[in-house]
C-alpha cells in the first residue's frame, strides 16, 4: 500500500513545472494560511508555490523515498530533525511560527465545550461522549498534541473507544462536521475560518506547536528566497492573521 501511494505522489510530482515555481510539502494545518501567503510571495518575487499538502510524519517519509519538494514545512520539530540526520536537506531549519490547538464542536453536537478540554473528561464521564475526532498521533503532530493533552487529563485509555481518528489535521476538521461525532481536538488555524467557524463552536487550548522550517537537498535558489521570505513581517503578519502565533 505504501509503495503504490507513494508511486501516486511520485506521479503527480513527476509533472513538469514552469520554470517560476517551487515545489513545497506542507503540513495540512498551514492549508489556509499557506495560499495567502504564497499570493504575497508571488506578488513580491514572480514565483508561485506549487503545494502538496499532508500529514507532517507522511511528507517526511515522501522526502525519504526521493519526491522531488524543495522546501518542507513541518508542524513538528521532530520531522525536520529526522530529514537532517538522514541528510535529505541543506542549510538551517527555521522556526517561521506557532499554530495553536482548540477543542471545536459541530451545531449539531449537544457537547457543552464552555470547559475547554475538561469538556471531554466531564462528557466521558457522565456516558455523553459518542465520537472525539483527533489526527493520527503516528504521523501527525496535531494528533499527537491532541494525545498529549487527553494524557493530562488522565483519559487517554479511556476515551480509545470514542476516538475517531483521522490521517491529518484537515480531515479531522471533516470528521468534527460528521452527525455522530461530538467534538474534535483540531486546529485552530482551521476552525477561525468563515467556513468552519459558521458551522460549529470552537475553545482555543494552551498548546502550541513549533512550526519548522527546511530546505530539502538540492534546493533552488527560488526556494531559499522563499524560506528568508517567510521570517519576514509580511508573512509573520499574515500567519498572524490566520491564528499563528
Amino acid at each position: 500500500m505504501l509503495k503504490y501511494l507513494l508511486s501516486l505522489v511520485f506521479l503527480c510530482l513527476a509533472m513538469p513545472l514552469q520554470a517560476n515555481e517551487i515545489r513545497v510539502a506542507a503540513a495540512t494545518n498551514l492549508r489556509y494560511v499557506l495560499p495567502a501567503i504564497a499570493k504575497e510571495f508571488e506578488k513580491q518575487t514572480g514565483y508561485q508555490l506549487a503545494i502538496s499538502f499532508a500529514a507532517s510524519g507522511t511528507l517526511t517519509t515522501q522526502i525519504q523515498h526521493g519526491a522531488p519538494f524543495e522546501v518542507f514545512l513541518s508542524a513538528d520539530p521532530h520531522y525536520v530533525e529526522r530529514l537532517i540526520k538522514a541528510e535529505f536537506t541543506e542549510g538551517d531549519p527555521v522556526n517561521y511560527a506557532q499554530a495553536q490547538l482548540a477543542l471545536f464542536a459541530a451545531k449539531h453536537s449537544p457537547l457543552n465545550i464552555d470547559d475547554g478540554i475538561v469538556s471531554l473528561k466531564i462528557a466521558l464521564e457522565q456516558g455523553k461522549l459518542n465520537k472525539l475526532a483527533i489526527a493520527n498521533p503516528r504521523h501527525a503532530p496535531y494528533g499527537q498534541a491532541a494525545q498529549k493533552e487527553l494524557e493530562k487529563l488522565g483519559i487517554w485509555q479511556q476515551i480509545q473507544p470514542h476516538l475517531l481518528v483521522a490521517e491529518n489535521a484537515s480531515q479531522a476538521i471533516q470528521f468534527c462536521l460528521s452527525s455522530s461525532v461530538d467534538a474534535g481536538i483540531v486546529a485552530y488555524g482551521h476552525v477561525i475560518q468563515a467556513v468552519i467557524a459558521e458551522k460549529g463552536r470552537y475553545i482555543k487550548l494552551e498548546t502550541t506547536l513549533q512550526q519548522q522550517a527546511i530546505l530539502v537537498r538540492g534546493a533552488s535558489e527560488s526556494a531559499k528566497q522563499f524560506i528568508n521570505f517567510i521570517q519576514q513581517q509580511p508573512a509573520k503578519t499574515i500567519f498572524l492573521q490566520y491564528g499563528f502565533l
